[in-house]
């Protein structure tokens, strides 16, 4: 191979060269890659056959090679011959070779990763916002919540007709299910004990204790495990609340939904290169639940994360928000992606290279994640 066309091939951006007939002389590693082919099928093609994007795109793709003129869109939507869709910016301009037949180059920017970025941190930052005020709030309700009880009991003390201590107990019980509420919203109230786990252990610990509500549902669980995942540096109590979070949740879907043959699978897996929040890592943990209910509802996709917020009349909506704070502490994300017959909520965690008393991970900086 040449050093023109190893370099040709190592480029980020996806290049193509097409001919007078917008023909397909030759393409790149990376516009192979973004518009899903391969360069024995790609090659000569005609490249209306490779993506569309509106009638009048290839119109401006020859005009470009008659009138000699450059040629760029910002925020293209290509249409994939594979039926993928690709969010691009990409470039016309036509050039010739030392023939002097014309040919056009269109290079080609993906955006969809940049794009896919932006929109989780955006949710991860209303996220986190209404969080803390939910939890500012909680705090300034617990407060009175103590001092309305003890009234009460001391009131209730000083009664002598029995009749008007039902009040007094009414008082108390509801003031203690308010405080169960706020705690459940405040999450768990102890700082993380990190230690260096087998992930395993937990996700096999969080099967047994709702192995037998499961059986009782008529709920089959099975596992799909990567054995080569190291241990990680994690809270054992937490994580595993996290863990049960969401198995109680997609056992409460299938159950509502009467779905029949339910089936719950725990898998995990390493991934690479990944940005959890705003931070890159070349090594993660991925801990998967999926069901084969019947998803989740449209309407509250957007907000699922916030407390409060619950597909089921008789949920809370604390479960998610508490999950997605407890994943955050070990500097990991909750992801979820759902269709029809199918949803999956998923546990990244980045993978340490250190003990815990060296706190050293392989989060990376930005220079080195972009090289």
């Amino acid at each position: 191979m040449s050093i023109e066309n190893h370099t040709f091939n190592e480029l980020t951006t996806g290049v193509l060269v097409l001919d007078e007939t917008l023909k397909v002389l030759s393409l790149n590693s990376s516009a192979q890659k973004l518009l899903d082919v391969t360069h024995k099928n790609a090659k000569d093609d005609f490249i209306g056959n490779l993506f569309f994007e509106e009638p009048e795109s290839l119109i401006l793709f020859k005009e470009c090679l008659e009138d000699r003129r450059s040629f760029t869109k910002v925020d293209a939507l290509l249409n994939l011959k594979s039926g993928k869709t690709l969010l691009c910016d990409y470039q016309l301009t036509p050039t010739s070779n030392i023939k002097g037949n014309n040919s056009l180059l269109v290079e080609i920017i993906s955006k969809e990763f940049s794009s896919e970025i932006k929109e989780r941190l955006r949710n991860q930052t209303n996220q986190r916002i209404t969080t803390d005020f939910i939890r500012g709030l909680a705090h300034e309700i617990k407060n009175p919540l103590s001092g309305i009880r003890g009234s009460a009991q001391l009131l209730s003390n000083k009664l002598e007709e029995e009749s008007l201590k039902e009040y007094t107990s009414l008082i108390i019980n509801q003031t203690d299910r308010l405080s169960a509420l706020v705690d459940n919203i405040l999450g768990p109230n102890r700082k993380p004990n990190f230690e260096l786990k087998n992930i395993h252990n937990i996700l096999e610990d969080s099967i047994s204790l709702t192995k037998n509500e499961m059986d009782a549902q008529g709920i089959t669980i099975s596992r799909n495990y990567d054995p080569s995942i190291p241990e990680l540096i994690i809270d054992i109590y937490l994580l595993e609340q996290g863990v049960l979070n969401l198995l109680k949740n997609a056992k409460e879907a299938l159950i509502d939904s009467e779905t029949l043959n339910p089936k719950i699978e725990i898998s995990t897996r390493i991934l690479h290169q990944e940005f959890l929040g705003n931070s890159f890592y070349s090594t993660v943990c991925r801990i998967s639940i999926t069901d084969n209910g019947p998803g989740i509802p449209k309407n509250i996709k957007d907000s699922l994360f916030f407390p409060m917020i619950s597909g089921k009349d008789s949920g809370s909506g604390l479960g998610l928000s508490i999950t997605q704070g407890i994943v955050s502490q070990h500097k990991g994300v909750v992801r979820y992606e759902s269709i029809p017959g199918e949803t999956t909520f998923s546990i990244l965690i980045p993978v340490e290279k250190a003990t815990p008393n060296n706190k050293e991970s392989n989060k990376l900086t930005k220079k080195e994640a972009y090289g």
